[in-house]
Parts: C-alpha cells; structure tokens; sequence
C-alpha cells in the first residue's frame, strides 16, 4: 500500500511541474464590438497566438507579421494578423497603458481594447 501511495505521489509531483513548465499566459482584451485573445510563451516574450471573438466562439487569426516597439515611446509590439477570409488587422499594444487598438487596415476602422480583470 506504500508503495502504491509513494507512487501516486510521485506521479503527482511530476505532473506539477511538467504543467508548469509547459504553461502559456492568456490576455483577454474587451471592446464594444469584440474581444481579443492573446496566448503568449512561457516567459511571455512572444505572442503566438492571437483570437478574436465571434458569436461566443473563439476564431483564430494567423500572425503574419510581427514589429518590436519597445524603443518607441510607452514600449509595446505590433503584430499584423489575418482572419479566415485574408482581411488584415494589425493588433497594437500599449505597454505603459496596457491596452490594445486593433485597426483593419481595409478599411481603416479602429477599436480601443482593455484588458480585462484577472
């Protein structure tokens, strides 16, 4: 029965820490219109994966292209991402302010998100 106990132990000392080594950080902007998600690597250096809301759904967009702002003014990134139809948005953080704005670069429309409690 020890034997039995010290590996469930184990098993479950080992699950810990192999979560967290392998655990992704999510940031959640709102707005009026929609919400973005954004998924970033471990030690939150990167975004690598970028969702908006629709219709209670999360759908993901693909990152095509990435600008580093950390020597402009506030500091922040930008990341150009593309939904399933190929329309562009750029998806533009505020460090200093932590916020995003997300501009279609079709039409030129832009939306202020803040980031939400949590």
């Amino acid at each position: 029965m020890k034997k039995i106990s010290l590996f469930l132990f184990l098993f479950a000392v080992l699950f810990v820490f192999s979560s967290k080594s392998n655990a992704q950080s999510y940031f959640t902007y709102d707005g009026t219109s929609f919400s973005v998600l954004l998924t970033c690597n471990t030690n939150n250096t990167q975004v690598i994966k970028v969702e908006f809301s629709y219709n209670n759904q999360w759908l993901p967009f693909d990152i095509i292209d990435y600008t580093n702002l950390e020597d402009v003014d506030g500091g922040g990134f930008a990341y150009t991402v593309k939904d399933g139809a190929g329309k562009k948005f750029i998806v533009d953080y505020y460090r200093t302010q932590d916020y995003i704005k997300v501009s279609n670069l079709e039409t030129g429309e832009e939306w202020t998100l803040y980031r939400r409690a949590g």
